[in-house]
This record gives C-alpha cells, sequence and structure tokens, in this order.
C-alpha cells in the first residue's frame, strides 16, 4: 500500500519531489470502508512538510454492503471545501483502478480533533464542551441543508449514487422511486421470514407520505460516530459515502436511530434551545414534527436494510444458506422492536 500512496501523492501533487511514509496501520471500526491512518513526511518546493493523512478504502466487492464511488465521494468534499462553510477534511485524491491498493481507495486529509464522541455524553471527560459543540454540529447541518445543489453537484450524481433507479427531479418523485428501489429489491431478502417486518415498514412508508419538503444535499449517515470536535466546535464533518440527494430529514432521523445505538444522546442538545431539532426549527423555520422525525427514522432504517441484508447474502458461502436466517435474526434482533414499536404494532414496548 506505501507504494500506492506514494504514486497517488506524487501524480496529484506534482510540487513534491521527496516522500516518506511512517506509522501506516489500521484505524479499528468504520462500518462499509477500510481505513487506514499514517504521516507522511514530504520535500515541497525546497520546504519539508508533514502530512497526516487518511486513507479509505473500498472492501472486496463481494463483502461491500454500498457500491459508492470513491470519484463522487471526493467530487463533493472538494465542492463543499469550495463552495460553503462546512467543515471537511481535504481530499487529495482518489484510485478507481483495484490493482494500487487492491480496491479502489481515496486519500483525505486527517482532521484535528477528536473522534471520541462518547466522551460528550453521560459523565464523559469532555462532557463540558457537549452544550457547544451540539450547537455547532447542528448548525452546521444547516449549513449542508441549505447549500446551492447546482454548485456542488453540477452534474447531478449525487442523485443516485448507488445505481439504484432514484430519481429527484420532485420530492414526490425522490420518494416513490426510493419506495420502487425497496420494493424492487425485497425479493432479494425475502427467503427470510423475519424479513415480512421490513415489507410491512415499506409499504407503510410509502402510504403514510409526511408533507413534501424542499430536497438537499443529506450528509447520509449522520450520526455521533462522523464528527470530530474540538475546544467546543466541530473541526470536521467526515465519511461521506452515503451523501446523496434527499429529504433533509433523513439526517435528523438517522442521528435518533444512532443516539440509541450509540449511548449518546445528541438529540437532547443544546439543552438552551429545547434540543436538537428545536434549534433545527429555530435556524430553518421548517417546523419539522417529533412525527416527522419518526417517520424517517424508519425510513433511514428501511433504506439500510436491503443493502445491507443483501451484503451478509454475498458473504454467505452456499452451503451455509440454512445458518443465515439464524444469523440475520440475532444481527437484526436490536432493530425489531424499535421498527414495532415505530409502526405501533400492539403491544410493541419502548
Amino acid at each position: 500500500m506505501e507504494q500506492a500512496i506514494r504514486s497517488l501523492l506524487m501524480r496529484v501533487e506534482p510540487g513534491i519531489t521527496h516522500l516518506e511514509i511512517e506509522e501506516l496501520q489500521p484505524i479499528p471500526g468504520g462500518f462499509s470502508r477500510e481505513t487506514f491512518k499514517c504521516d507522511v513526511k514530504v520535500t515541497r518546493d525546497g520546504r519539508d512538510e508533514s502530512l497526516p493523512l487518511i486513507i479509505r478504502k473500498n472492501p472486496p466487492e463481494v463483502e461491500a454492503i454500498l457500491n459508492t464511488s470513491r470519484a463522487v465521494e471526493h467530487d463533493l468534499i472538494e465542492a463543499l471545501r469550495a463552495h460553503t462553510g462546512v467543515p471537511v477534511s481535504r481530499s487529495y485524491g482518489y484510485e478507481l483502478d483495484s490493482a494500487p491498493f487492491g480496491e479502489p481507495a481515496m486519500i483525505l486529509e486527517r482532521a484535528s480533533g477528536s473522534g471520541q464522541t462518547s466522551a460528550l455524553f453521560n459523565g464523559g471527560p469532555d462532557e463540558d464542551q457537549t452544550e457547544d459543540v451540539i450547537r455547532h454540529l447542528c448548525e452546521v447541518l444547516v449549513e449542508l441543508h441549505s447549500v446551492d445543489i447546482s454548485k456542488v453537484d453540477p452534474n447531478g450524481a449525487l442523485v443516485d449514487p448507488r445505481g439504484v433507479g432514484v430519481r429527484a427531479g420532485s420530492w414526490d418523485e425522490y420518494m416513490d422511486t426510493t419506495f420502487e428501489y425497496y420494493l424492487r429489491e425485497y425479493k432479494t431478502i425475502a427467503w427470510d421470514p423475519t424479513m415480512m417486518i421490513l415489507l410491512d415498514s415499506f409499504l407503510t412508508l410509502r402510504r403514510l407520505k409526511p408533507r413534501p419538503m424542499n430536497l438537499s444535499v443529506v450528509h447520509g449517515d449522520f450520526n455521533p460516530a462522523n464528527f470530530l470536535y474540538a475546544n467546543g466546535r466541530v473541526t470536521a464533518l467526515i465519511d461521506w459515502e452515503n451523501s446523496r440527494i434527499g429529504d433533509p430529514r433523513e439526517d435528523l432521523g438517522w442521528m435518533v436511530l444512532m443516539d440509541i445505538l450509540s449511548n449518546t444522546s445528541v438529540m437532547s442538545y443544546p439543552k438552551k434551545e429545547g434540543g436538537f431539532l428545536a434549534y433545527y426549527n429555530k435556524l430553518t423555520g421548517l417546523d419539522i414534527t417529533p412525527e416527522e422525525l419518526g417517520y424517517f427514522t424508519l425510513f433511514g432504517t428501511a433504506n439500510i436494510a436491503v443493502p445491507v441484508h443483501q451484503s451478509v447474502a454475498r458473504r454467505m458461502r452456499k452451503e451455509h444458506l440454512l445458518l443465515l436466517p439464524l444469523y440475520l435474526t440475532q444481527s437484526s434482533m436490536p432493530a425489531l422492536p424499535a421498527m414495532a414499536q415505530l409502526m405501533q404494532y400492539p403491544g410493541a414496548t419502548a
């Protein structure tokens, strides 16, 4: 991998005449991309510099959950840097050929700040920063949802970055084609009887669509693990691989779910403003209701459920297929009661 890093940096940074890679190591965690970090010492135009870097590499295709493009991710990040104040790490470049890194990959600046957001909650050591950090996080999300789509996505690459047939000429078209995708792909996971709750979710969501809202750029994985912070400020939003054109309520609903799974309480802050949703509404004037938030929590869960279960199916060898329903039931068990509660099933408990 060191040679691949060297070649890519020398190609995109022509002023570099000398380059040394230090402390290349994997970063644990990460849901759908292999992530590494390193420090690179370079000589550029006669001056010595140190570049703290992140390398994000696709997993093997058979293991991928989301088939997204590093080129699209790179272009969005650089457009956000050029046209907005949304804090993002610089993307140095990408390699779509699998040969150099083993799979398509990209190299980014390693932003300053802590990613241990659990320290902001439950009596953690950074809890004195929580109010200010989450206030700023909400302001950052509002700015993201307010960006001029034509400036950050002039070629429409974010309309359907996963290539699943979504169209976004209007809010209704976006929602309807998303549901068409859900229902079309349901048959690929229908052999598991526990997935009937997903089909029920898809049909219920389609039947009970909320009021239309202007589409925006959404982060697509807005959760407590995907921002860095320091001194009461967000220093970077990270992991843009699932970004797309969508309903801004999707990011809010996803944070609700991930707050629960992460044992954090982002949505309860800033407390002086009555919580994240109240402050978001104050800044935008959208008056999003708790019921709409619940809808898009379920919407986001359904959105990721199909590719996750398809990925698990691809990973399993054919001779182990009989074990697959058990595997999926165990991995899905925490989510199923929440989905039942959101859909108001009789007897569902919090």
